[in-house]
């Protein structure tokens, strides 16, 4: 995990005092570098990484941790360390998962691979919801982006499959024949699934997903108690995206 990361996701972390940059370094030491003990110069070297102007000697801001009642820095041999308080209490404020990074940087690069237009209001929609915590609309604008995308990818490589099936699989159906995208819109979603599924424009791994996504989609959407957390938005995104955006081309 680079630094970098973890600060980004911080909004006022410029406006920090030293005293409380230098915690911060020191916990990131611990952490993410799997160092036991940190030196001044390792301090030194986060200002440098992050490009921040650091305190001409870092030695009085870590007095003034060391010095605390109770500690929040011990002084040995082998160099400093935060107390074990401190730490867990910095794990629990800024100790974002990996995944949720993974996520919102993938959220960031795909505007970059999506052409289409209204996949591009999609994805636009789906970040805004993520990062504010809106997460019950993050899911449901994903959803859109990845059946809009399905759809189109129907269109583009595999309409005469898809026809051919849509006759057997609905021997009377709303619409006979997808012509344009907007005759998607004649059919539920489940049903445009299982008619890809069965002329095998999808695998049976990527019908289990869509499936299982589909079902969350509809709990998300309507009104319900039903908690929706940061850890589920971030699974069904990455999965979506990650082999329904990304991989069909």
């Amino acid at each position: 995990m680079q630094l970098h990361d973890i600060v980004n996701h911080i909004e006022d972390f410029a406006a920090w005092s030293h005293v409380q940059k230098i915690r911060f370094f020191a916990w990131y030491l611990h952490l993410y570098r799997n160092q036991e003990r940190f030196k001044q110069a390792d301090i030194r070297a986060c200002y440098e990484e992050l490009y921040l102007e650091k305190p001409s000697n870092v030695s009085p801001y870590l007095a003034q941790l060391r010095e605390r009642k109770p500690k929040e820095v011990v002084q040995d041999k082998r160099g400093y360390y935060l107390v074990r308080q401190v730490r867990e209490k910095l794990d629990q404020e800024y100790g974002q998962r990996q995944t949720s990074i993974q996520v919102d940087q993938l959220l960031t690069e795909l505007p970059d691979k999506v052409s289409d237009l209204a996949e591009q209001v999609f994805l636009q929609e789906a970040i805004a919801c993520f990062r504010c915590g809106a997460f019950r609309a993050a899911i449901v604008m994903s959803w859109n982006l990845a059946f809009d995308h399905l759809c189109k990818y129907v269109m583009k490589s595999h309409l005469v499959a898809f026809n051919t099936q849509l006759s057997i699989k609905s021997p009377k159906p709303r619409v006979t024949t997808i012509i344009t995208k907007d005759d998607f819109s004649e059919l539920k979603e489940s049903e445009v699934i299982e008619v890809c599924k069965s002329a095998r424009i999808i695998s049976g791994n990527l019908h289990k997903i869509l499936r299982e996504k589909l079902n969350r989609r509809n709990m998300a959407a309507h009104p319900s108690n039903v908690v929706i957390s940061r850890l589920q938005a971030e699974d069904f995104i990455n999965d979506l995206v990650s082999n329904v955006v990304i991989k069909l081309v």
